[in-house]
């Protein structure tokens, strides 16, 4: 497996760490190529995608992403390349670089592919058997479906961990951060992920993200009206609802 990195030394690294096989030109590492991974953040995609395009070896090649918004991504690199598969593994954290590097990291995560009609077969069976191979959970999907259920379950989540940290930090000049505990640290701990990706893929998901924004601002709202009310056994509902949604969601996982 050839790696192709912008940075020789990163490039040096990952090569020396057992990342990769050896590090390539573009040109070099796409030549030869059966199976491209586009792993660049989605608001590169289409610039990379484009450089790599005619490098490519037709039809024999197959090329999926790693990008975490699917609708712009597969409408703008699926007419580049003969054999595409939109692709996303769902695992992950706030750390990035060659430090942050797992070698269990898909270990049972989700892996949403986004085929179209457009999808070859035989590119599609490759993609997911690639992934599967490094112990993802494989999930077919529409890309508007995969957009939507995202930005409801990974991007809605960051914005309101970035919110959660900025309200705090306005909390009596910034004393409320000094006496914060597990809890918050805990809540907000993807708030550390990097702001320019974040925001790339706010924006490039849009439609769906204000969506999730406008939901939660009415969940915000009910549960600051049952407050305001003095309903206490409104507000146990509530809490008791999320309580039981979120062991459900951890079943079988620790």
């Amino acid at each position: 497996m050839l790696g192709v990195e912008l940075d020789p030394a990163v490039g040096r690294q990952a090569a020396a760490g057992g990342m990769v096989d050896g590090i390539a030109t573009l040109a070099d590492g796409l030549a030869g190529a059966d199976v491209v991974v586009l792993a660049v953040p989605v608001g590169r995609l289409e610039a990379v995608a484009r450089e790599a395009a005619p490098l490519v070896k037709g039809s024999a090649t197959v090329v999926t992403d790693v990008g975490s918004v699917k609708v712009p991504v597969v409408a703008r690199l699926e007419p580049l390349f003969a054999r595409f598969v939109g692709g996303h593994p769902m695992a992950g954290s706030e750390r990035s670089g060659l430090a942050a590097a797992s070698a269990t990291l898909f270990d049972g995560a989700p892996c949403v592919v986004t085929p179209t009609p457009r999808t070859d077969p035989g590119a599609l069976d490759m993609v997911e058997r690639l992934w599967k191979a490094l112990g993802a959970a494989v999930v077919r999907m529409e890309p508007g479906v995969h957009d939507e259920l995202v930005a409801a379950v990974s991007h809605l989540p960051h914005l309101a961990a970035a919110s959660l940290v900025n309200t705090a930090a306005g909390v009596g000049d910034g004393q409320a951060l000094a006496v914060a505990a597990g809890g918050f640290r805990d809540t907000t701990r993807i708030a550390s992920g990097s702001p320019a990706l974040w925001r790339d893929i706010c924006l490039m998901n849009q439609g769906p993200v204000l969506k999730m924004l406008a939901d939660y601002t009415m969940e915000v709202t009910r549960l600051r009206d049952v407050i305001a009310r003095g309903d206490g056994p409104g507000l146990l509902e509530v809490l008791m609802r999320a309580q039981k949604t979120r062991e459900r969601l951890t079943e079988g996982k620790g």
